[in-house]
């Protein structure tokens, strides 16, 4: 046994059969991969996967010893059986690895990992005996990050000759995939503990640590609270018929609705933040530079590769013997990336140097419906939005550089129309002009306000494509359930105290942000005038 300090829990035991796993570069390396993409905004966000990883340990070892003394209380014959220690040390190695084989910069990096790994045959390879578990992955491998974590901490597991566990129930707990069969609730509730829809370990540390270290205070989340709650239930349903089902006591009712609430605010609040949307931009495209670097570089010793964001990269062997100085890839290796690329590349000085960083026009959504309802007709507003959102996987920077690409584009793929070619390289052509068209109509607006206002014609684009959604809504539509004794089991549903608003079909179609210079910011700021309005009368007008 081992402990360590947390500022947030005090101190966490770790068990010695975890120590090695903890130990291993591969774990290691979870120190030099962030938490979050928030330090844009909260400077003290400075957290990272590897205290994220003990945290989920530590409440999955509470959660876990609730939820056994619970289920061992209501004396189910049939229960008498099971092999809780295993089930606890299979677990407990599912909280510890659930985010080992994360990419660089969490989040923004994985969906690299789905140009590089066959999830799916690869999970399959490790089960071929496991009929059940081969057809339950054939749709869902889980999250890029998830299925990478658990094809590592498998590895990792079987380095340590930890064999003892149940690896199929590890695996699943991991991707959140439950079994289909009826005889499974013990383990299927095991695995929604950690990869739940809506409340497990994993989101509870990661709502309680990042509320501490950003300052961002919504709320208390009384897990001790929540965790004696939890057991298994008797259910009758519409039918007249029963059914056990992992059920929470009516005492945790206020924190499971503040759990949903404090969710909804990082969500709303700051994952969604414009200042944090274009730092994690920054860092998408320095991904995307890094990834075709490394390929174009390396491209005859990466033959068989299709991304550099692979399980070799992020193990300690990485692509050394292939000559390429590359193993536990982390966020360090962007981020020298960046450095060694500074003198002529745009991310770089953005990246490093805040004062050439572009701001955005309005802090919010609702801000933006606001401006977008009182200065665009409806034709204007929707023709924009869609010419926007046709263009925004693929254009970020609206300049004067980008803008003559962009035209420099049009006449090349007009040639290969007009051009000796193959009637299908024509059709090709064809319909990358139309969206070609889309992306010179739209610097060509922006070129013209520059002009007639005097600004440098430095802009940038987010678009949003989802309306933000409360979480009330999944606690209306999963299958949670509340005991307010033996006799009386509901469904979460019937016991909210706050229902969740739909959206309109307006707001279902997305938003976005438009950032630009300082220098402009500064202009209109010296002519008293609101750069936004001011845009958007524009449109309003000309487009």
């Amino acid at each position: 046994m081992k402990q360590m300090k947390d500022p947030i829990y005090g101190y966490i035991d770790i068990d010695d059969f975890c120590l090695p796993l903890v130990d291993t570069a591969e774990f290691q390396r979870l120190r030099n991969i962030v938490q979050t993409g928030y330090q844009a905004l909260y400077p003290s966000a400075l957290h990272n996967r590897f205290v994220h990883s003990i945290g989920v340990y530590h409440l999955g070892k509470k959660a876990f010893e609730c939820f056994e003394k619970n289920v061992k209380e209501k004396q189910y014959p049939e229960y008498d059986n099971i092999e809780w220690d295993t089930l606890k040390c299979t677990f407990l190695l599912a909280c510890l690895l659930h985010d080992v084989g994360h990419s660089p910069f969490s989040h923004t990096g994985e969906e690299y990992y789905k140009k590089s790994t066959d999830f799916h045959n690869e999970l399959k390879s490790r089960f071929q005996d496991a009929t059940n578990f081969q057809n339950d992955i054939k749709n869902n491998t889980g999250k890029p990050h998830e299925a990478m974590s658990a094809l590592v901490g498998l590895d990792l597991i079987e380095s340590q000759n930890l064999n003892d566990i149940n690896k199929e129930l590890f695996v699943r707990s991991i991707i959140g995939v439950p079994y289909k069969s009826q005889d499974k609730l013990i383990e299927n509730t095991i695995i929604g503990m950690l990869n739940g829809s809506l409340i497990d370990v994993d989101k509870l540390d990661y709502l309680i640590r990042d509320s501490y270290v950003t300052g961002f205070n919504t709320m208390a989340l009384d897990v001790d609270r929540l965790f004696a709650a939890y057991g298994i239930s008797e259910y009758t349903d519409a039918s007249f018929a029963t059914k056990r089902v992992p059920a929470y006591k009516r005492g945790a009712l206020s924190v499971i609705e503040n759990v949903t609430f404090a969710n909804d605010l990082e969500r709303h609040w700051i994952q969604n933040n414009p200042i944090i949307l274009y730092d994690v931009k920054l860092i998408q495209l320095a991904i995307e530079s890094f990834d075709k670097y490394m390929m174009n570089v390396h491209r005859n010793k990466l033959a068989e590769e299709k991304s550099i964001f692979s399980k070799t990269a992020i193990s300690l062997e990485g692509y050394i013997s292939k000559g390429i100085n590359l193993s536990l890839l982390c966020d360090d290796d962007i981020i020298c990336f960046l450095k060694n690329n500074y003198s002529d590349n745009i991310l770089s000085k953005q990246f490093f140097d805040r004062s050439k960083r572009l701001k955005p026009m309005w802090k919010s959504e609702i801000e933006f419906r606001n401006l977008e309802e009182e200065l665009l007709g409806n034709s204007v507003a929707r023709s924009f939005k869609s010419t926007l959102k046709a263009i925004s996987n693929n254009t970020f920077f609206i300049n004067k550089e980008k803008y003559e690409k962009a035209l420099l584009e049009k006449c090349i793929l007009n040639q290969r129309i007009r051009g000796n070619f193959p009637d299908e390289d024509k059709e090709i052509a064809k319909n990358s002009l139309k969206a070609q068209e889309s992306v010179i109509k739209i610097f060509e607006t922006f070129d013209k306000f520059s002009k007639q206002y005097d600004l440098d014609n430095d802009f940038a684009i987010i678009f949003i494509n989802k309306h933000f959604e409360s979480n009330y809504v999944k606690l209306t539509s999963e299958e949670i359930f509340i005991e307010f004794n033996p006799n009386r089991v509901i469904k979460l549903e019937k016991a909210l105290s706050i229902k969740a608003v739909d959206a309109s079909d307006e707001e279902k179609t997305g938003y976005y942000y438009i950032y630009t210079s300082k220098q402009n910011f500064n202009i209109f700021k010296a002519q008293n005038k609101d750069i936004a309005q001011s845009l958007f009368s524009y449109i309003s007008q000309n487009w």
